[in-house]
């Protein structure tokens, strides 16, 4: 296998003088996510909010709407976005291939919701399977389920099955809105009809939490963009969202501005200024700050004295250590000569040494303190901690 030099893969060596680098460091990614205030940043899955339009005239139990159609939307535990296929058919023109398309097809979508102790989106169901079927009602009427087929048709109390009664749908609509930076995209489908609801399954063996599974199909779909605020997306931030102020707040007793809501609504460390492009600002100001700090430490360093002193220190050590052997070496051919002069002396040169290291390592250790609150001096400055 050949081998690539590392500089045709920093450099363009085609022209004169070089070319361009082929390799790039993270600025590439940085300037193409943080840009106005992350505009191109991906959207996280979890910022969404789903709205039921449902028909009041539809309900057998109108407290459902009245009292707590804001929690029938906040129980949605998952929702898929719209998909769409579209049909083609390749047709001959002058023994060319043509590929036309003739028709979009919406595919049906998946919501799941949690089962709440309350019943509430059990409850949703059961308004929907009886408004537009006869059964569930049928089924409590007596001799409804006789064993009586055979009989005449006037002996059957009831109707059964799908009731076209029904004249105005159960739900308008859904919305499902996706949601960043204040903003967000919704996608409205027109006339949803249920095509599968699932209960799922109880097992004394599963401690997960139980959920509804709803196969939804729809007539259309229409989009639409806006800002994030009170009741838009419909229903969002008003049904038990949390308004208390956060305690980190400005202190006034010091100077500082106390924060407001922003231009784009919801509270904010920032006055009332639009926010627009501060993102990327702060995030630049930051690094600019940080690569300065450690630019200026390449040549004096509070680390490279540091490691300065321990090297010495390690040396002090090393001396010890050798008069440490030569001693013992010494003692064990004297015998049983008196040795406690020698001795003593022996002992404050061992003292003074370990005195020097001791000092050493302070000295370092102090040198470790000054360098990591220089750092995060630098780094509180970075961030206008």
């Amino acid at each position: 296998m050949a081998f690539t030099p590392n500089n045709y893969l920093t450099e363009n060596q085609t022209g004169p003088g070089g070319g361009p680098e082929l390799l790039r460091d993270q600025q590439h990614a940085a300037k193409l996510f943080t840009i106005d205030q992350f505009r191109l940043a991906p959207k996280s899955k979890f910022l969404f909010h789903v709205a039921f339009g449902i028909n009041p005239a539809c309900l057998k139990n109108p407290a459902i709407l009245t009292s707590f159609g804001q929690e029938i939307n906040m129980l949605v535990k998952s929702a898929d976005l719209p998909n769409f296929q579209i049909q083609t058919e390749v047709l001959n023109q002058y023994n060319r291939k043509k590929v036309v398309q003739y028709k979009a097809i919406p595919s049906e979508i998946g919501i799941t919701f949690h089962d709440d102790n309350m019943g509430l989106i059990n409850q949703v169901w059961q308004n929907y399977y009886s408004y537009y079927y006869a059964d569930p009602t049928t089924a409590t009427i007596p001799g409804a389920y006789s064993r009586n087929a055979t009989q005449a048709f006037s002996t059957i109390p009831a109707s059964y099955g799908y009731d076209a009664g029904s004249t105005v749908p159960f739900f308008n609509y859904i919305k499902i809105y996706q949601m960043a930076r204040h903003e967000y995209v919704m996608y409205q489908l027109w006339n949803p009809i249920i095509t599968n609801w699932n209960h799922n399954k109880l097992s004394y063996s599963d401690y997960q939490p139980n959920s509804f599974d709803m196969k939804v199909n729809y007539e259309a779909v229409s989009y639409s963009v806006g800002a994030v605020s009170a009741d838009s997306p419909e229903g969002f931030g008003i049904t038990h969202y949390d308004t208390t102020l956060s305690p980190l707040q400005a202190n006034t007793a010091a100077g500082d501005t106390p924060a407001i809501n922003n231009a784009a609504g919801g509270a904010s460390f920032v006055t009332a200024i639009d926010t627009t492009g501060l993102a990327a600002g702060a995030l630049s100001k930051a690094i600019s700050q940080v690569n300065t700090y450690q630019n200026s430490q390449q040549s004096s360093s509070p680390l490279d004295t540091v490691g300065g002193t321990i090297g010495a220190a390690a040396g002090v050590a090393g001396v010890i250590g050798v008069g440490a052997g030569l001693l013992g070496s010494a003692i064990g051919g004297l015998g049983g000569i008196d040795l406690s002069g020698g001795l003593s002396s022996v002992g404050g040169a061992i003292s003074d040494a370990a005195g020097a290291v001791g000092g050493a390592i302070s000295d370092a250790a102090g040198a470790v303190g000054d360098a990591i609150s220089s750092a995060a001096d630098a780094v509180s400055g970075a961030l206008g901690l």
